[in-house]
């Protein structure tokens, strides 16, 4: 009785809707290619296209793999979408870019503070500047913000 339901189509459809189900529960995206080698061999025995045990098996690792190989890096990217590429001044949704700022206290080492719009920000720059000076917003990492004595694209 045992065997014939591991040789049969029921227990391949079930255990492949039961990996397909657990995706849901433990994500990582490799469940599914798994359950989709189960649902095949459950369907190419429902069809008697293989019929023993040993057949099964061995077209379960084999579809499994190759699914999870080759379709794993296409689901991956088309179920997060794609980030990569955009433009800096896309990913500027605060409107950050190229504002000016003031400078609330001496940079040293490189680190100081800077005012922009009523509120004080963590601020880095590679020139010295000093309190009191005015300063123009060139990039964030985070919450700190990159700052220089000149706006983008103007002469030095």
């Amino acid at each position: 009785m045992l065997g014939s339901f591991l040789n049969g189509y029921t227990f391949w459809l079930l255990l492949g809707l039961a990996l397909l189900i657990s995706e849901f529960f433990v994500p990582g995206l490799v469940a599914a290619f798994f359950g989709i080698g189960a649902l095949a061999v459950g369907l190419l025995t429902l069809f008697g296209i293989i019929d023993s045990l040993a057949v099964q098996l061995l077209c379960f690792a084999l579809i499994s793999l190759v699914a999870l190989f080759g379709l794993r890096r296409h689901c991956t990217r088309w179920l997060k979408g794609m980030v990569g590429g955009r433009a800096e001044d896309d990913l500027d949704s605060a409107g950050l870019l190229n504002q000016r700022v003031t400078v609330l206290t001496d940079f040293v080492d490189g680190a100081g503070d800077v005012q922009l719009n009523g509120a004080k920000w963590d601020a880095e720059s590679s020139e010295p500047l000093r309190s009191g000076d005015t300063a123009w917003v060139t990039g964030f990492n985070g919450i700190v913000l990159k700052v220089r004595s000149r706006p983008d694209g103007s002469a030095p």
